[in-house]
Protein backbone atom coordinates (compact mmCIF):
# COMPACT_ATOMS: atom_id res chain seq x y z
CA UNK A 1 0.00 0.00 0.00
CA UNK A 2 1.51 3.36 -1.04
CA UNK A 3 2.06 6.24 1.83
CA UNK A 4 0.36 9.23 1.65
CA UNK A 5 3.87 11.26 1.10
CA UNK A 6 3.84 9.32 -2.05
CA UNK A 7 0.32 10.58 -3.18
CA UNK A 8 1.66 13.97 -2.46
CA UNK A 9 4.81 13.91 -4.37
CA UNK A 10 3.17 12.20 -7.50
CA UNK A 11 0.43 14.95 -7.64
CA UNK A 12 2.90 17.22 -8.92
CA UNK A 13 4.28 14.95 -10.97
CA UNK A 14 1.02 14.61 -13.29
CA UNK A 15 -0.06 17.91 -13.76
CA UNK A 16 3.50 18.38 -14.32
CA UNK A 17 3.41 15.90 -16.89
CA UNK A 18 -0.58 16.99 -18.51
CA UNK A 19 0.57 20.56 -18.34
CA UNK A 20 3.36 19.67 -20.87
CA UNK A 21 1.20 17.03 -22.80
CA UNK A 22 -1.20 20.06 -23.01
CA UNK A 23 1.55 22.51 -24.30
CA UNK A 24 2.64 20.23 -26.83
CA UNK A 25 -0.74 19.61 -28.71
CA UNK A 26 -1.05 23.24 -28.63
CA UNK A 27 2.51 23.40 -30.29
CA UNK A 28 1.22 21.01 -32.82
CA UNK A 29 -2.08 21.32 -33.52
CA UNK A 30 -1.69 25.19 -33.99
CA UNK A 31 -0.40 25.34 -38.00
CA UNK A 32 -3.65 22.93 -38.72
CA UNK A 33 -5.46 25.64 -37.18
CA UNK A 34 -3.82 29.02 -38.63
CA UNK A 35 -3.84 27.26 -42.24
CA UNK A 36 -7.70 26.83 -41.22
CA UNK A 37 -8.17 30.48 -39.93
CA UNK A 38 -5.94 31.78 -42.70
CA UNK A 39 -8.05 29.57 -45.57
CA UNK A 40 -11.32 32.11 -44.87
CA UNK A 41 -9.56 35.15 -44.42
CA UNK A 42 -8.88 38.05 -47.45
CA UNK A 43 -5.92 40.42 -48.35
CA UNK A 44 -6.66 42.81 -45.70
CA UNK A 45 -6.91 40.24 -42.91
CA UNK A 46 -3.94 38.96 -44.16
CA UNK A 47 -1.67 41.52 -44.75
CA UNK A 48 -3.18 43.89 -42.04
CA UNK A 49 -0.34 45.48 -39.29
CA UNK A 50 -2.05 43.42 -36.28
CA UNK A 51 -2.50 39.31 -36.72
CA UNK A 52 -5.83 38.19 -36.45
CA UNK A 53 -6.54 35.02 -34.88
CA UNK A 54 -10.35 34.63 -34.06
CA UNK A 55 -13.30 34.51 -36.88
CA UNK A 56 -15.83 36.49 -36.19
CA UNK A 57 -13.55 38.74 -33.54
CA UNK A 58 -10.62 39.81 -35.24
CA UNK A 59 -11.59 38.88 -38.78
CA UNK A 60 -14.72 38.35 -41.18
CA UNK A 61 -14.39 35.20 -42.78
CA UNK A 62 -15.16 34.71 -46.47
CA UNK A 63 -15.40 31.65 -48.78
CA UNK A 64 -12.81 33.48 -51.69
CA UNK A 65 -10.23 30.44 -51.47
CA UNK A 66 -12.47 27.60 -51.49
CA UNK A 67 -14.78 29.47 -54.46
CA UNK A 68 -10.82 29.71 -56.12
CA UNK A 69 -10.53 25.96 -55.24
CA UNK A 70 -13.44 24.79 -57.21
CA UNK A 71 -12.96 27.29 -60.03
CA UNK A 72 -15.33 30.29 -59.03
CA UNK A 73 -14.28 33.77 -58.74
CA UNK A 74 -15.23 36.33 -56.17
CA UNK A 75 -16.40 39.94 -56.64
CA UNK A 76 -14.39 41.96 -59.11
CA UNK A 77 -11.77 39.26 -59.89
CA UNK A 78 -13.00 37.86 -62.71
CA UNK A 79 -11.69 40.90 -64.21
CA UNK A 80 -8.05 39.64 -63.98
CA UNK A 81 -8.27 36.18 -62.94
CA UNK A 82 -9.10 33.48 -65.96
CA UNK A 83 -12.00 31.23 -64.52
CA UNK A 84 -9.85 28.09 -66.13
CA UNK A 85 -6.65 28.88 -64.09
CA UNK A 86 -8.77 28.27 -61.10
CA UNK A 87 -10.50 25.61 -62.33
CA UNK A 88 -7.42 24.05 -63.05
CA UNK A 89 -6.69 23.22 -59.10
CA UNK A 90 -9.31 20.42 -58.96
CA UNK A 91 -7.25 19.06 -62.35
CA UNK A 92 -3.74 18.84 -60.23
CA UNK A 93 -6.22 17.13 -57.27
CA UNK A 94 -7.15 14.54 -59.24
CA UNK A 95 -3.48 13.92 -60.86
CA UNK A 96 -2.18 13.90 -57.25
CA UNK A 97 -4.71 10.86 -56.15
CA UNK A 98 -4.53 9.22 -59.61
CA UNK A 99 -0.43 8.82 -59.76
CA UNK A 100 -0.71 7.84 -55.77
CA UNK A 101 -2.95 5.28 -56.46
CA UNK A 102 -1.70 3.74 -59.07
CA UNK A 103 2.47 4.41 -58.20
CA UNK A 104 1.15 2.98 -54.80
CA UNK A 105 -0.33 -0.13 -56.00
CA UNK A 106 2.02 -0.91 -58.80
CA UNK A 107 4.90 -0.62 -56.29
CA UNK A 108 2.71 -3.16 -54.22
CA UNK A 109 2.62 -5.79 -56.29
CA UNK A 110 6.04 -5.79 -57.73
CA UNK A 111 7.21 -5.13 -53.96
CA UNK A 112 5.21 -8.70 -52.97
CA UNK A 113 6.86 -10.45 -56.05
CA UNK A 114 10.43 -9.37 -54.89
CA UNK A 115 10.20 -9.89 -51.45
CA UNK A 116 8.20 -13.17 -52.40
CA UNK A 117 11.37 -14.04 -54.02
CA UNK A 118 14.15 -13.16 -51.83
CA UNK A 119 12.30 -15.45 -48.79
CA UNK A 120 11.45 -18.43 -50.50
CA UNK A 121 14.17 -18.78 -52.94
CA UNK A 122 18.19 -18.97 -52.44
CA UNK A 123 20.12 -17.67 -55.49
CA UNK A 124 23.21 -19.51 -56.18
CA UNK A 125 25.76 -16.67 -58.04
CA UNK A 126 24.34 -13.38 -55.96
CA UNK A 127 23.41 -14.20 -51.86
CA UNK A 128 20.16 -13.05 -50.95
CA UNK A 129 21.33 -10.47 -48.22
CA UNK A 130 23.63 -9.02 -51.18
CA UNK A 131 20.43 -8.61 -53.84
CA UNK A 132 18.25 -7.40 -50.97
CA UNK A 133 21.36 -4.19 -50.20
CA UNK A 134 21.36 -3.88 -53.83
CA UNK A 135 17.94 -2.99 -53.98
CA UNK A 136 17.59 -0.63 -51.16
CA UNK A 137 21.03 1.27 -52.51
CA UNK A 138 18.20 2.09 -55.02
CA UNK A 139 16.79 4.20 -52.39
CA UNK A 140 19.94 6.20 -51.54
CA UNK A 141 19.74 8.80 -54.51
CA UNK A 142 18.68 11.73 -54.27
CA UNK A 143 15.83 12.89 -56.64
CA UNK A 144 17.87 15.82 -57.95
CA UNK A 145 20.14 13.44 -59.56
CA UNK A 146 17.71 11.33 -61.20
CA UNK A 147 15.69 14.34 -62.34
CA UNK A 148 17.45 14.99 -65.65
CA UNK A 149 17.92 11.44 -66.62
CA UNK A 150 14.30 10.65 -66.11
CA UNK A 151 13.63 13.86 -68.14
CA UNK A 152 15.30 13.04 -71.09
CA UNK A 153 14.30 9.52 -71.31
CA UNK A 154 10.52 10.29 -71.19
CA UNK A 155 10.95 12.96 -73.34
CA UNK A 156 12.67 10.33 -76.12
CA UNK A 157 9.67 8.20 -75.70
CA UNK A 158 7.00 11.34 -75.93
CA UNK A 159 5.53 11.01 -72.28
CA UNK A 160 6.77 13.82 -70.70
CA UNK A 161 4.02 15.89 -69.04
CA UNK A 162 1.66 12.65 -68.76
CA UNK A 163 0.05 10.64 -65.88
CA UNK A 164 2.11 7.20 -66.88
CA UNK A 165 5.63 8.79 -66.24
CA UNK A 166 4.93 9.84 -62.79
CA UNK A 167 3.42 6.61 -61.87
CA UNK A 168 6.60 4.74 -63.52
CA UNK A 169 8.89 6.91 -61.82
CA UNK A 170 7.53 6.94 -58.33
CA UNK A 171 6.93 3.29 -58.39
CA UNK A 172 10.55 2.72 -59.39
CA UNK A 173 12.02 5.24 -56.79
CA UNK A 174 9.58 3.52 -53.54
CA UNK A 175 10.19 0.03 -54.74
CA UNK A 176 12.94 -0.46 -52.51
CA UNK A 177 11.42 0.62 -49.11
CA UNK A 178 8.50 -0.92 -50.14
CA UNK A 179 10.56 -4.15 -51.09
CA UNK A 180 12.36 -4.37 -47.77
CA UNK A 181 9.37 -4.18 -45.55
CA UNK A 182 7.21 -6.67 -47.31
CA UNK A 183 10.20 -9.02 -47.47
CA UNK A 184 10.50 -8.87 -43.28
CA UNK A 185 7.26 -9.80 -43.03
CA UNK A 186 7.24 -13.19 -45.73
CA UNK A 187 9.98 -13.95 -43.60
CA UNK A 188 7.80 -14.17 -40.40
CA UNK A 189 5.39 -16.58 -42.33
CA UNK A 190 6.01 -19.84 -41.43
CA UNK A 191 7.37 -22.20 -44.84
CA UNK A 192 5.52 -25.27 -43.59
CA UNK A 193 2.00 -23.53 -44.34
CA UNK A 194 2.70 -23.13 -47.72
CA UNK A 195 4.70 -26.61 -48.01
CA UNK A 196 1.34 -27.76 -46.73
CA UNK A 197 -1.11 -26.32 -49.35
CA UNK A 198 1.59 -27.40 -52.33
CA UNK A 199 0.79 -31.04 -51.42
CA UNK A 200 -2.54 -29.88 -51.57
CA UNK A 201 -2.08 -28.88 -55.10
CA UNK A 202 -2.04 -25.36 -54.70
CA UNK A 203 0.77 -23.72 -57.25
CA UNK A 204 2.85 -21.14 -56.48
CA UNK A 205 1.00 -17.91 -56.93
CA UNK A 206 -2.04 -19.72 -55.05
CA UNK A 207 -0.03 -20.44 -51.93
CA UNK A 208 1.03 -16.78 -52.59
CA UNK A 209 -2.22 -15.21 -52.70
CA UNK A 210 -4.00 -17.58 -50.60
CA UNK A 211 -1.64 -18.42 -47.37
CA UNK A 212 1.22 -15.53 -47.80
CA UNK A 213 -0.48 -12.48 -48.46
CA UNK A 214 -3.18 -12.64 -46.30
CA UNK A 215 -1.06 -13.63 -43.38
CA UNK A 216 1.36 -10.67 -44.26
CA UNK A 217 -1.78 -7.86 -44.65
CA UNK A 218 -0.15 -5.12 -41.95
CA UNK A 219 3.19 -5.36 -43.56
CA UNK A 220 1.40 -5.04 -47.06
CA UNK A 221 -0.42 -1.68 -45.58
CA UNK A 222 2.39 -0.24 -44.01
CA UNK A 223 4.26 -0.19 -47.21
CA UNK A 224 1.26 0.73 -49.42
CA UNK A 225 0.71 3.82 -46.66
CA UNK A 226 4.51 4.76 -46.98
CA UNK A 227 4.16 4.62 -50.72
CA UNK A 228 0.92 6.38 -50.99
CA UNK A 229 2.91 9.45 -48.80
CA UNK A 230 6.08 9.58 -50.36
CA UNK A 231 3.84 10.19 -53.81
CA UNK A 232 1.69 12.14 -52.25
CA UNK A 233 3.98 14.72 -50.84
CA UNK A 234 6.64 14.41 -54.14
CA UNK A 235 7.43 17.95 -55.80
CA UNK A 236 10.64 17.87 -57.86
CA UNK A 237 10.07 15.18 -59.88
CA UNK A 238 6.84 16.19 -60.43
CA UNK A 239 7.97 19.51 -61.42
CA UNK A 240 10.66 18.50 -64.04
CA UNK A 241 8.32 16.15 -65.67
CA UNK A 242 5.13 18.22 -65.86
CA UNK A 243 4.03 21.30 -67.55
CA UNK A 244 0.61 21.29 -67.30
CA UNK A 245 -1.76 18.23 -68.00
CA UNK A 246 -0.32 16.36 -65.18
CA UNK A 247 0.45 18.87 -62.80
CA UNK A 248 -0.06 17.42 -59.53
CA UNK A 249 -1.65 19.31 -56.26
CA UNK A 250 2.15 20.09 -54.59
CA UNK A 251 3.44 21.51 -57.64
CA UNK A 252 0.55 23.71 -58.37
CA UNK A 253 1.02 24.79 -54.61
CA UNK A 254 3.72 26.81 -56.36
CA UNK A 255 2.15 28.90 -58.51
CA UNK A 256 -0.13 30.32 -56.23
CA UNK A 257 2.12 33.38 -56.43
CA UNK A 258 1.39 36.16 -58.41
CA UNK A 259 2.45 40.15 -59.11
CA UNK A 260 0.27 41.32 -56.25
CA UNK A 261 2.14 38.89 -53.68
CA UNK A 262 2.00 34.82 -52.53
CA UNK A 263 -2.32 34.16 -52.29
CA UNK A 264 -1.40 32.77 -48.42
CA UNK A 265 -5.40 32.17 -48.41
CA UNK A 266 -5.54 30.04 -51.38
CA UNK A 267 -2.06 28.61 -50.12
CA UNK A 268 -3.96 27.67 -46.96
CA UNK A 269 -6.94 25.96 -48.73
CA UNK A 270 -4.71 23.63 -50.81
CA UNK A 271 -2.98 22.98 -47.95
CA UNK A 272 -5.86 21.80 -45.74
CA UNK A 273 -6.87 19.72 -49.16
CA UNK A 274 -3.29 18.09 -49.12
CA UNK A 275 -3.83 16.68 -45.85
CA UNK A 276 -6.78 14.84 -46.24
CA UNK A 277 -6.40 11.82 -48.74
CA UNK A 278 -3.23 10.95 -46.43
CA UNK A 279 -5.68 11.27 -43.30
CA UNK A 280 -7.92 9.17 -45.06
CA UNK A 281 -5.90 6.18 -45.96
CA UNK A 282 -4.04 5.98 -42.77
CA UNK A 283 -7.45 6.41 -40.46
CA UNK A 284 -8.75 3.11 -43.07
CA UNK A 285 -5.15 1.46 -42.36
CA UNK A 286 -5.18 2.41 -38.88
CA UNK A 287 -5.96 -1.08 -37.68
CA UNK A 288 -3.38 -3.30 -39.81
CA UNK A 289 -0.45 0.04 -39.68
CA UNK A 290 -1.17 -1.03 -35.60
CA UNK A 291 -0.86 -5.02 -36.18
CA UNK A 292 2.35 -4.50 -38.67
CA UNK A 293 4.08 -2.19 -35.69
CA UNK A 294 3.14 -4.46 -33.17
CA UNK A 295 4.65 -7.24 -34.99
CA UNK A 296 7.58 -5.60 -35.94
CA UNK A 297 8.51 -5.04 -32.25
CA UNK A 298 7.61 -9.28 -31.06
CA UNK A 299 10.11 -9.44 -33.68
CA UNK A 300 12.90 -7.30 -32.60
Amino acid sequence: MASPYFKVQTMPRKIGIYIVLILWFIFAIFPIYWAITMSFKDAPAVYGKKPTYLPFVDFKPTKKAWMHLVGKAVGGEAEFIQMPVLGEKLRYLRNSIVVALGSSVLTVAFGIMAGYGLTRYEYKRWKNDDISFFILSQRMFPPVALAMPFFLLFTWVRLIDRLPSLIIVYAIMNMPIVTWIVKEFFTDVPKELEEAALVDGCTRWKALYRIVIPMAVPGIAVAFLFSFIFCWNEFLIALTLTFKTAKTLPVGMAGLTTLRGPLYWDIAANSLVIMVPPLIVTVFANKYIIRGLALGAVKQ
